[in-house]
């Protein structure tokens, strides 16, 4: 590498003093022949890119005809406008970028390319505003947005080494990327030219899909969902799409790290999709009939193959040996939703604070750990970190039974358990038994633990556009749960169309198929949950409800039953809930908690993180249990937090807690980390409003490089 920086500063030192456009074209053809000598296919490369690098792009639309322009070089889908100062031309040349771009695509090319504008220092990839992405075909070349990408790079004198892996990832990809964060965000976030492409297939054939009920109706749950997370939730079809592609990525992705396999056919994306192909690595529900389950069905399976391509071609471009962090949050937190993610409660935890946190517990191998709002999954990796480092000899099987997570956004449950498998590593395919995630997608705040008025009566679920009296006495026993909605759904499959089967027959197949026999009292709760597959299978409207049913309810299992309880809850605030119903619930918890203010003018500013505080602590921790959530800071001093400072609220007694006031950067407002631990009873505080007396704190601060 040595010689390879020295050729990089050398280069550098001739372009400052070049002031000629081909005095610096040959300085960079110099340095490629220096930097590749002896690889004869980059070579080839180079050789294509400078002599005579400049190629001819029809097609381009201005207001007035179709043109006709010249790349300064176009290869390997890389176009390059070289400018001979781009403080002064920068515009000129993302306008010359525009036209060879839509040039290329109005002669039949998709969106594969790399767009760089460069004076031979700067080197400014840009790419096209998502708002122009599904219109690329129809737009002009005035009317096309380019913005400059984040992974633009500067040359300057200390950092020719950056330059030399900048210019092999970007343009001949010799040797491959390790897999991290950044890397990640940048060859599939929303600037990557796979995203841009991806969602343009999967716009393309959408239109198509959706037509059918079964899609329909993941789209319409799709948005119940996040709309019961979030109050509120614009159900844009864009929207929709983009947590398609990133299900798809994330599969992928664990896929490749599972298998170690870098060449990927068809029948093998069929089957990752489906999770098939992660069971033969001993990996058993990795993969459900979630919400994004229509790529891979006989319809659109053979017209998304294009976009299934592009992922698995950049998937191999990396090295995911030795993962050290959350590679997943980056691209998460971009495209999970990228006009209103903020404004949501969507707030990601730096891996260093998750890792801080979860280093303040000692982590045994018959611990449990719940992250209640576990997002993208970094506070379950760094539990399963910790484990791995107090019980170096635990498999990935005893680890995969410690972790937990639950959140109600119906594309995280995915994507946490990506970032669990990557943190369990390839030891996985070791396991004796098959390693399960228990990863739920289910509303934390919803269960109706300790509610005396649902235990031993009947409740409504819903399946579909009914609703079906069940009796509560199902969710006692989590096993015959299990076997017994699997069942139902089985039998739903049969005789469609034709006469259900009777109640008699139900419970004999139902007694004969359950380990240990189902208690007579809940077969017409069952028989009511199988009628309501049927249904909504003979209605086409049924790819999801097993996977619904089964996992909203799975928190009712949970009752004390974690020791420790990690996490950071949604920074919402009581009055950014615009459903009735879902203020109602939270109304009800916060009465039934006391965290309720005082004053009644408090109540719109209550954080929602103050009800999760309590209802976690009260409804999941075991007596001895310990929880550690990440929360504003204005649990520290605001009046609406009075109550959850002064000990007055229940479920919960606090035991430390740390200010991250001075901690920069970190989130977008003041934060801190309460500790507590479970507490019965009515309270424990002097009602003051002041933090008790024996709570330690401790204040952080300090500036960091990223």
């Amino acid at each position: 590498m040595n010689d390879k920086t020295q050729h990089i500063r050398e280069y550098y030192r001739k372009i400052k003093s070049a002031h000629k456009e081909l005095t610096k074209k040959e300085a960079f053809k110099d340095l490629l022949n220096r930097l590749y000598q002896g690889n004869t296919e980059i070579q080839s490369i180079i050789d294509k890119m400078t002599l005579g690098a400049e190629a001819t792009v029809l097609n381009i639309p201005r207001k007035d005809r179709l043109h006709r322009g010249s790349a300064d070089t176009l290869f390997n889908n890389i176009i390059i406008e070289f400018e001979n100062d781009l403080r002064a031309t920068y515009a000129h040349a993302k306008e010359q970028l525009s036209g060879y771009l839509l040039g290329k695509m109005r002669s039949g090319a998709g969106f594969d390319f790399t767009l760089i504008a460069s004076d031979f220092i700067n080197w400014k990839i840009v790419v096209p505003d998502i708002s122009c992405i599904d219109k690329l075909e129809t737009l002009q070349e005035h009317e096309l947005i380019l913005n400059e990408a984040d992974f633009s790079f500067t040359l300057a004198e200390n950092n020719s080494e950056d330059f030399y892996y900048w210019l092999d990832r970007f343009l001949f990809r010799e040797t491959k990327q390790r897999a991290t964060l950044k890397s990640v965000e940048e060859s599939f976030g929303f600037q990557s030219a796979i995203f841009i492409e991806s969602f343009r297939e999967l716009n393309r054939w959408f239109n198509e899909a959706k037509k059918y009920g079964e899609i329909q109706a993941s789209h319409e749950q799709w948005h119940k969902f996040l709309s019961i997370a979030y109050g509120q939730f614009d159900q844009r079809q864009d929207i929709f799409l983009i947590h398609s592609y990133l299900s798809v990525f994330s599969k992928m992705l664990a896929y490749s790290v599972a298998s170690n396999d870098n060449y990927i056919d068809d029948d093998e994306m069929l089957d990752i999709l489906n999770g098939s192909a992660f069971r033969k690595y001993n990996i058993a529900n990795f993969v459900d009939n979630d919400f994004f389950h229509w790529v891979s069905d006989s319809r659109n399976f053979p017209k998304l193959k294009k976009v299934f391509r592009l992922v698995a071609q950049e998937l191999s471009t990396f090295d995911f040996e030795n993962v050290n962090e959350d590679i997943l949050k980056g691209v998460y937190q971009e495209l999970i939703d990228l006009d209103t993610r903020h404004r949501l409660g969507e707030y990601y935890t730096p891996d260093w604070l998750c890792e801080r946190i979860v280093n303040e517990f000692d982590l045994k191998k018959h611990h449990k750990i719940l992250d209640p709002s576990c997002g993208s999954g970094s506070f379950l990796r760094a539990a399963v970190h910790r484990i791995k480092k107090l019980n170096p000899d635990a498999t990935a099987e005893e680890i995969s039974r410690q972790i937990y997570g639950i959140d109600i956004h119906p594309l995280s449950v995915q994507i946490a358990k990506t970032t669990v498998l990557l943190a369990l590593g390839r030891d996985i395919i070791n396991s004796e038994q098959p390693v399960r995630f228990n990863i739920l997608l289910a509303n934390t705040l919803y269960s109706p633990i300790n509610e005396n008025t649902l235990w031993g009566v009947e409740f409504e679920m819903p399946i579909d556009r009914e609703k079906y009296k069940i009796s509560s006495l199902i969710l006692s026993n989590v096993d015959e749960f299990n076997q017994a909605i699997e069942i139902c759904d089985e039998l739903s499959a049969h005789n469609l169309n034709g006469k259900a089967i009777s109640p008699k027959d139900f419970t004999s197949i139902l007694q004969k198929q359950t380990s240990n026999g189902i208690n007579s009292s809940l077969f017409d709760s069952y028989y009511n949950i199988y009628k309501g597959f049927k249904q909504a299978k003979e209605h086409k409207r049924d790819s999801i409800w097993k996977f619904i049913i089964s996992n909203q309810y799975k928190p009712y299992f949970l009752y004390e039953f974690f020791d420790f309880i990690i996490g950071n809850p949604p920074w919402l605030t009581y009055k950014s809930v615009n459903s009735e119903d879902y203020q109602n619930v939270l109304d009800a918890l916060a009465k039934q908690y006391n965290v309720k203010p005082t004053r009644t003018a408090n109540y719109p500013q209550l954080e929602i993180a103050a009800i999760f505080l309590a209802h976690c602590s009260s409804s999941f921790l075991k007596e001895s249990g310990q929880l550690a959530f990440v929360l504003p800071r204005s649990f520290f001093s605001g009046d609406q937090h009075e109550r959850t400072r002064s000990g007055e609220a229940k479920g919960f007694r606090l035991t430390a807690i740390w200010d991250l006031n001075d901690v920069q950067p970190l989130f977008r407002v003041p934060s801190c980390v309460f500790f507590a631990g479970r507490k019965n009873g009515n309270g424990n505080g002097n009602g003051n409003g002041k933090l008790p007396v024996a709570v330690e704190g401790k204040q952080f601060a300090g500036n960091l490089p990223t």
